[in-house]
């Protein structure tokens, strides 16, 4: 099973934070720990601190939230990441932000195509219901489902869905997939809005 340190985390949420996929309006990254225990960023940790933060900063959390480790309250978006690891064996890392460009096709019904030869292997990503609460049980059902449909590609590469007029929820087996395909979205998404002035 994967597991991943507290310093991988703090230099993916960096990393994302300087690359504008997301903004300091709210994202969440989670990672296993062990088979038991998940590293989780805080409530608030893009709006206070624009995810500059310190191992320190992280939160070890079970499967029940209860923080084992760290100062911070679990952030909204903990449920869903816990559906995610719960469902999927496979899942080693959740990642919910808000890309600068692929966050647009949240905006639509239709699921974003996936233009470039880099985003072929996940097929469409597709927005979610409008009518589903964000990060309401039945919201991350949504999420499972849409993941089961695709399984075989998920279980080896991780895929990703829009939350409707929010942004993106991004799980894959490592920490490197989840950011590897959040980049590749926002490059697939760039492409597809060029492409419509040509």
């Amino acid at each position: 099973m994967y597991t991943a340190t507290r310093e991988a985390l703090i230099d993916i949420c960096r990393l994302v934070y300087e690359r504008n996929l997301t903004n300091a309006a709210g994202s969440n990254f989670s990672v296993r720990a062990s088979d038991k225990t998940f590293y989780l960023t805080p409530t608030g940790n893009a709006k206070r601190n624009r995810l500059r933060m310190g191992p320190d900063d992280l939160l070890l959390v079970d499967a029940a939230g209860n923080v084992l480790d760290g100062q911070g309250e679990l952030s909204r978006s903990w449920p869903t990441h816990l559906r995610m690891y719960q469902a999927f064996d496979c899942v080693g890392a959740v990642i919910h932000a808000h890309p600068k460009k692929a966050t647009v096709f949240s905006c639509q019904t239709k699921s974003m195509k996936p233009l470039l030869d880099a985003m072929k292997k996940y097929g469409p990503i597709p927005v979610l219901p409008r009518d589903l609460k964000v990060d309401s049980p039945e919201f991350a059902q949504a999420i499972v489902e849409v993941f089961k449909a695709t399984e075989n590609t998920f279980k080896r590469d991780g895929h990703a869905v829009f939350y409707p007029f929010h942004g993106v929820l991004v799980a894959a087996p490592t920490l490197g997939d989840a950011y590897d395909l959040l980049e590749r979205m926002e490059f697939n998404a760039e492409a597809v809005l060029f492409q419509r002035f040509l």
